[in-house]
């Protein structure tokens, strides 16, 4: 959870220690979330639930090595047209190229996504929901020498009206969270 929020008055440099990094990933399609509920007031109400469309909708879970991975949300406003958008950018890390890796890679290529984001700080949140995400590039490889990784770099994006949504600390505690989440994509 966040040490500092302006509004309330707390003082990011005393509060707490902020660790950064992604930890785990967990994705779906977008298609498959029918409705996302939220509790609390706006604005900083928090995600409760997730309707899937299927009985066989999962969000798919993938771990992340230690300081590979990464979410920026880049606030963009333009005063003269009114705009305001935040452009969200999750750069995923896949070791150890093999056909399972190639089935996934292709998997996320080719759909619309959205996916749910554990930082290291133990904050979820949810990504791509108002328009999802798509691929935006990457690279693949062998790497050149012994301690190069053999794998993918992908990078996805969102533009979105609003930043992302954190999850509820007790929704993700329960089985109603924990029941939509599936280990492997195969």
């Amino acid at each position: 959870m966040a040490c500092s929020n302006i509004l309330y008055g707390h003082n990011a440099a005393g509060a707490c220690k902020i660790i950064g990094g992604v930890e785990t990933v967990y994705i779906a399609n977008s298609d498959d979330v029918t409705a996302v509920g939220t509790t609390g007031p706006s604005p900083v109400s928090q995600i409760n639930s997730f309707t899937m469309g299927g009985t066989s909708d999962f969000f798919y879970e993938f771990k992340q090595i230690q300081e590979t991975s990464s979410l920026t949300m880049t606030p963009t406003a333009n005063v003269q047209n009114y705009s305001l958008f935040y452009d969200c950018v999750l750069t995923l890390v896949f070791t150890d190229y093999n056909a399972e890796l190639r089935y996934v890679v292709k998997s996320l290529a080719d759909n619309n996504l959205v996916a749910v984001v554990k930082l290291r700080s133990g904050e979820y949140l949810y990504v791509g929901q108002e328009l999802g995400l798509d691929i935006n590039g990457g690279e693949g490889g062998s790497g050149v020498a012994a301690g190069d990784r053999n794998g993918f770099s992908l990078t996805f994006r969102s533009v979105e009206s609003n930043p992302p949504l954190t999850l509820d600390p007790t929704f993700v505690a329960s089985t109603a969270w924990t029941n939509l989440i599936s280990a492997s994509l195969i």
